[in-house]
């Protein structure tokens, strides 16, 4: 009788100290022999509220990229706007010589700020050079009078791409290469600064490099419009991320936060019941003592 008794006061502290290790650390499993499949199923959980939070972390990083590009290409077009409404009025046939001078020489300032803007960087990465983010994109070489003659193109046509979700990538970056390059931009818009200068100005030949022009500057509104849709495709995901980080969060907060009020029910209980079988465990004691001395 005396050891069953003293054995269930022992169960009894040992469940008393189980409630107030899990009161104290606000936790009711706080080891996995606490609740086997609680566990489990909460180390599950944190994999994928991880995960999450890192296609989180590259969102508001490809976020900052991709706005950041898509105000310089909107820059750029604006300059190439610009360019386009100069050459509408240097085709006027009433212009001559002196006045086309005058616009190929706002032309050629024009120039120079778009190649300005082709060699952005973003804390220092160059957001044209491909993948060669350390590497200027774009140099000029100059004529005698410093003027730009030609430009060319020192990074790669290589994609940067961040993952998202599961199985979901975005290209953050638009290579130079393709994008100016490839369309003429500068040998375009030399050519035109040439041809308004030239002492046998060609109207059709002009009207030809204009056509090129707005060919290219039509590319780079595109870029421009893409780099916005992808902007808004990312304040989706983010709201997107943002639910599921949610309701993994408080999937493991079910399954692994106690439930105090519940907790200080079953301590009083437990305190209540060792109370009893310390009453208990005395009256048997004492005569056993007795018995002893006598």
């Amino acid at each position: 009788m005396k050891r069953t008794t003293l054995s269930g006061i022992n169960i009894n502290m040992k469940k008393m100290q189980e409630i107030q290790e899990k009161l104290s650390s606000g936790k009711q499993i706080n080891r996995p022999s606490d609740d086997p499949s609680g566990a489990r199923k909460v180390l599950g959980l944190k994999g994928e509220e991880s995960q999450v939070q890192q296609y989180l972390d590259n969102v508001m990083a490809t976020k900052e990229q991709i706005n950041f590009t898509f105000n310089t290409l909107d820059g750029i077009y604006e300059i190439l706007s610009q360019i386009k409404s100069l050459t509408i009025q240097a085709s006027n046939d009433t212009l001559g010589q002196p006045e086309r001078q005058v616009v190929a020489a706002e032309l050629n300032e024009l120039m120079e700020s778009v190649l300005q803007n082709v060699n952005t960087d973003n804390n220092g990465r160059y957001i044209f050079s491909g993948t060669k983010t350390s590497t200027s994109p774009f140099s000029a070489t100059r004529d005698s009078n410093g003027r730009i003659s030609s430009v060319s193109y020192s990074g790669n046509n290589e994609e940067i791409k961040y993952q998202i979700g599961s199985n979901t990538y975005i290209q953050v970056n638009t290579p130079g290469g393709a994008l100016f390059q490839d369309n003429a931009i500068f040998s375009t818009l030399i050519s035109l600064r040439d041809e308004l200068e030239s002492s046998t100005y060609d109207s059709s030949t002009f009207l030809g490099l204009r056509n090129n022009l707005d060919t290219a500057t039509n590319t780079i509104l595109t870029e421009t419009t893409n780099f916005g849709a992808k902007a808004n495709r990312l304040e989706l995901t983010t709201n997107s991320l943002n639910n599921s980080l949610a309701a993994l969060k408080e999937s493991i907060s079910y399954t692994e936060d106690a439930d105090v009020a519940s907790l200080i029910m079953d301590l009083k209980n437990q305190e209540n019941i060792l109370q009893s079988s310390l009453e208990t465990g005395a009256r048997i004691i004492q005569p056993s003592l007795l018995d002893f001395l006598g």
